[in-house]
């Protein structure tokens, strides 16, 4: 499921800041006389409500007017919510929807469910993980873009939705009651070796008491390490990250901040503590915001190591302003630096391990966590890493009697670094004392929408620590 970036919070809401207030003039003398107090602004609102051919209201208008202040300033974090953009934007930040409960990713045939929400109306319809969607009230749904069928499919609570599903090579109707439905902001799950991985997908409010929550539960079952996963976690509220960096830090600093005078005043961490075992970040281009605020307070003291790609480059604190019309202006009052100073905004956060591809970074996460060994199983459109079902995908081209794997997933398997030579046109791939090329002209690699594919039964020839076999459309990939 795609998702924009949101601002990162201050969970206490200011007093309300009221812009300006809309007065009613019955004449033109007094719309001049309010000209004559400076109140320009409502002198245009009156005149456009009272002379112009399309008869505007003055609601219209006045949010015609705060929306062209607010673009005035270019900057895409202070934003004019009307009560309803409000509404909204709240349920979105506590990753709440009115739905059937699912997670989709895109498919040729239509939009795969790759998660099924415990409880969820979905789930008592019986949709399954690995179900494709292939209409939408009789309407089909393949080469549609996920944003369109998604909004389709959502819609007012109490309705009902007609789904048209395949599973397998059968394909039967689904009829879904639409209900308001809580995605989950925190999971958890315990790896081989006492390796524990917790994935956030938003700083709500309760996202740090879940968090905590999760944490005490793997230490219950022996954890040894933690990966913790904020990839494409836009972000949220401020609280929330300092209480979780709590968890990893007893004093310091969260971050600095930088006021529209220049003035510092620092989140402090206090009354935190530590934790006695390695831990893990990964992030990627789309962590933005509060992710950014751990991951860098976390960088900066040491606590762990982060790995994926460059994050998204949101360094900047917004205030929720409360307005008299049950609206609320959200407006940039500062600029934050990371403990040691170092600049987020337009610039982002470099991972200490850079790895591509969402597969990919787990494993490398997961290896450096203290997993030795790998099972990567993929089934149709279903994929599990040492069982544990992901919500990351990624294409098995068959082809010419061949079966081809993306050369980041085999690389990440054989515990490999990998670079492309675009002089040669050949990915190189080398691990150990083993070093080797595969071009494309060779047949053992090719090109789909820019991601390189290596055949399965060549890499493994080279890589011996890499073992597969295949049951009919179930193909599995170890690596010790």
């Amino acid at each position: 499921m795609k998702t924009l970036p949101l601002a990162a919070l201050k969970k206490t809401i200011s007093a309300a800041l009221i812009l300006f207030m809309l007065s009613s003039f019955p004449a033109l003398a007094a719309v001049q006389a309010t000209a004559a107090s400076g109140d320009q602004v409502n002198e245009v609102l009156n005149l456009l409500e009272k002379y112009h051919v399309s008869a505007p209201t003055k609601d219209s208008l006045s949010t015609a007017a705060i929306q062209g202040m607010v673009e005035s300033l270019q900057d895409p974090y202070t934003v004019y919510f009307t009560k309803e953009d409000l509404k909204q934007f709240e349920s979105g930040l506590e990753q709440n929807y009115v739905g059937i409960g699912v997670r989709v990713s895109e498919d040729s045939e239509g939009i795969l469910v790759v998660e099924v929400f415990n409880g969820s109306p979905a789930e008592l319809a019986g949709l399954k993980r690995g179900d494709i969607i292939t209409a939408v009230e009789g309407q089909p749904v393949a080469g549609k873009k996920l944003e369109e069928v998604t909004k389709n499919i959502m819609g007012p609570e109490g309705t009902q939705v007609s789904l048209t599903v395949k599973r397998d090579n059968n394909t039967f109707e689904v009829t879904s009651t639409r209900k308001q439905v809580q995605i989950p902001v925190v999971t958890s799950h315990l790896f081989d070796n006492g390796v524990g991985y917790v994935k956030v997908t938003s700083f709500s409010s309760e996202a740090d008491e879940k968090f905590a929550q999760s944490l005490e539960t793997l230490k219950q079952g022996g954890l040894k390490s933690l990966v913790i996963d904020l990839r494409d976690n836009p972000g949220g509220l401020l609280d929330t990250a300092l209480n979780i960096a709590k968890l990893f830090i007893k004093e310091g600093t969260l971050i600095h901040t930088k006021d529209r005078d220049n003035i510092d005043e620092p989140v402090l961490i206090k009354n935190g503590t530590t934790q006695p075992f390695p831990v893990i970040v990964m992030v990627n281009e789309n962590s933005a915001s509060a992710s950014e605020v751990l991951t860098g307070a976390l960088q900066d003291y040491n606590q762990v190591k982060v790995i994926g790609t460059k994050t998204f480059g949101k360094g900047s604190v917004q205030n929720l302003f409360p307005l008299s019309n049950g609206g609320a202006l959200k407006v940039t009052i500062e600029e934050y630096l990371t403990p040691k100073m170092r600049k987020v905004n337009k610039v982002g956060i470099l991972p200490d391990i850079q790895v591509e591809g969402e597969v990919p970074q787990l494993i490398t996460a997961l290896r450096h966590g203290g997993v030795n060994s790998f099972t990567l199983n993929i089934n149709k459109r279903n994929i599990s890493l040492n069982r544990y079902d992901l919500t990351d995908s990624f294409d098995v081209i068959r082809q010419n009697g061949r079966l081809y794997v993306p050369s980041r997933v085999l690389a990440a398997l054989a515990n490999a670094s990998i670079s492309w030579n675009s002089e040669a046109q050949q990915v190189e791939i080398a691990a150990a004392d083993v070093r080797t090329a595969y071009p494309s002209e060779s047949g053992d690699m090719i090109n789909k929408n820019g991601t390189s594919y290596v055949d399965l039964d060549r890499f493994a020839d080279t890589f011996k620590q890499l073992t597969w076999s295949q049951d009919g459309e179930s193909l599995t990939i170890s690596a010790n």
